[in-house]
């Protein structure tokens, strides 16, 4: 993450003028050099795929920002192949199943990169923030990295599940018709319009449209441990991705009949949403401060509005102190 604080005395990654913020380039590689160089080494030796991921629009590397920084990171003009993934705040986790994925299959190579982050210059954090009809977290600038290995590592991924709420792709609709018209970039002035407008069009729009993409978070999060063959009292920690207001994550415990991780929420809390690298932090949450230990079984959950959400069950197998930049 960005440390120190911008010309208005706010924390660095909470910035509002794009001058004063890091790339998503910078904080992926800042990300990956805490990562140990003979990891590295030996990842890029021997790369089935990496996959990068991130939210809306970014920058200076609107394509192909996976390629540059896979060289940026691996030092190698080719390292398996390089993929980019559009799945909002949920992507963090959809990479880290796909790469999963890629290394059960026996796709030659014994490692697998997911790297990803954003960084908001295109519209008013704090705006976003702050209108009744997004309810939306404050939204953090972050970079991420984190490489998978086919054959050991601090932790096995024993079950995941990824689900979508189509329906709720028409709060980007500005059109009364409700017919396709895209947002404008690369400022997406008119973003926070198009949510206070849907929230218009009809008595009941938010709301049951709300319901509905919650019911399919539910379910993605049931489905990801019932896979398993395992019940809610299997799970040891839940930690879901920082979304304000709380009562949405207590109510998505409550639902699945999961206990979030004790001081979970107050420690994501400093940072705001960190769109696809939340599961990263409340990873790191649990390892550092020693609360998850070997054996114990974790459930990472990430979405975006809810739009698209991911559950990712982890089986811890090593207790490890992950590189992460802000004391956990």
């Amino acid at each position: 993450m960005p440390e120190g604080t911008d010309s208005q005395g706010r924390p660095k990654h909470l910035a509002t003028a794009a001058s004063e913020m890091q790339s998503v380039h910078e904080m992926v590689e800042n990300a990956a050099r805490q990562i140990d160089g003979c990891a590295l080494s030996a990842a890029a030796d021997s790369m089935a795929a990496s996959f990068h991921c991130g939210t809306l629009y970014q920058g200076e590397h609107f394509w192909p920002i996976a390629n540059s920084i896979q060289q940026s990171v691996l030092g190698r003009p080719s390292a398996g192949s390089a993929t980019e993934i559009r799945q909002f705040c949920s992507g963090g986790l959809y990479g880290l199943m796909l790469a999963d994925a890629v290394l059960q299959a026996g796709w030659p190579g014994d490692y697998a990169m997911v790297t990803g982050g954003d960084s908001i210059f295109y519209f008013d954090r704090h705006e976003y923030a702050a209108s009744p009809a997004t309810e939306g977290s404050l939204l953090g600038d972050s970079g991420f990295c984190a490489l998978l290995n086919r054959n050991e590592g601090f932790a096995r991924i024993v079950s995941v599940a990824a689900r979508s709420h189509n329906p709720s792709e028409g709060m980007m609709h500005g059109r009364p018709d409700g017919a396709i018209d895209d947002p404008t970039f690369p400022t997406l002035a008119d973003w926070i319009d198009r949510w206070e407008n849907y929230d218009r069009r009809g008595p009941s729009t938010v709301r049951d449209n709300a319901i509905a993409s919650f019911r399919v978070a539910v379910k993605t999060v049931t489905d990801c441990y019932e896979r398993a063959g395992l019940k809610p009292d299997d799970v040891d920690w839940f930690a879901p991705s920082f979304i304000e207001p709380s009562y949405v994550t207590d109510m998505l415990a409550k639902q699945t009949l999961l206990q979030p991780a004790p001081g979970l929420y107050e420690f994501a809390a400093q940072f705001g949403h960190l769109t696809v690298s939340d599961f990263g932090v409340n990873l790191a949450y649990l390892m550092n401060n020693k609360i998850a230990k070997v054996g114990d079984l974790v459930m990472l959950y990430a979405a975006g509005n809810f739009v698209n959400s991911a559950a990712v069950l982890l089986r811890i197998e090593k207790e490890v102190t992950l590189p992460f930049n802000i004391p956990a």
